[in-house]
């Protein structure tokens, strides 16, 4: 787990006197010293990191389906942007934009639309499927401070990124809907009246819990709205 460290400034002001119903700091010259101010300082550990990997990784980026250049490229779950080291050794962000694909050591991040607190924002996502119907991850970190135990007997707990990534279901252009790996949610979003889904999981003993089931379930129900089509 990689550690970094927060730096934490604590004042502990004395030599305050008042004249004249002025405020006068420190001596004559009105400045002080930190030592004079009683501040101090000291560090913190950070547990995690806001990267998915801190190592730049070579990758590439895809514009429009065609133009590909290559680069060294980590994904910042925390604010949900793609860095990549210019030639300069230089880190920039990436311009989020949907018509732009980042494939970072295989691992392929698309902007998509989604809804959130009933709005509609657009994101990065790590699509697991192909077609019509899709599954997405959502890489995503949030920082919890740092808590200091309200007595002798509780322990200090350091300041943290903490990993919640979460999952996404999707539909053509539809924004992308946040879902929990169950049958009901699945089948909910898909068709939960269908019958044919139903005994699809059923027969071949599907959990629905798998990443790798309900990739295989979609890739039927595709496969099922593309005969539907062609029809």
């Amino acid at each position: 787990m990689v550690m970094k460290k927060l730096l934490i400034m604590m004042f502990f002001v004395s030599n305050i006197c008042f004249s004249q119903g002025v405020q006068t700091i420190g001596n004559s010259s009105g400045l002080m010293t930190p030592a004079q101010m009683g501040m101090s300082f000291f560090e913190v550990p950070i547990e995690g990191s806001p990267y998915m990997n801190e190592i730049f990784k070579k990758g590439k980026t895809i514009i429009n389906g065609k133009h590909t250049s290559n680069a060294l490229m980590r994904y910042d779950a925390y604010r949900d942007a793609i860095e990549i080291k210019n030639e300069n050794d230089i880190a920039r962000t990436l311009l989020r934009r949907s018509n732009i694909i980042a494939d970072i050591d295989g691992t392929i991040y698309m902007v998509r639309e989604y809804r959130e607190s009933g709005e509609n924002k657009l994101g990065y996502f790590t699509p697991l499927n192909e077609g019509f119907a899709r599954l997405l991850k959502k890489p995503k970190k949030i920082f919890i401070q740092a808590e200091n135990p309200e007595n002798g007997y509780d322990t200090f707990k350091p300041a943290k990124y903490q990993d919640i990534s979460m999952y996404y279901m999707q539909k053509g252009d539809s924004p992308a809907i946040e879902t929990n790996l169950s049958k009901r949610k699945i089948l909910s979003f898909l068709d939960d009246s269908s019958e044919i889904l139903k005994q699809y999981i059923k027969k071949n003993e599907l959990n629905m819990r798998l990443e790798s089931d309900i990739i295989e379930l979609l890739n039927y129900y595709n496969t099922q709205e593309m005969n539907k089509k062609t029809l």
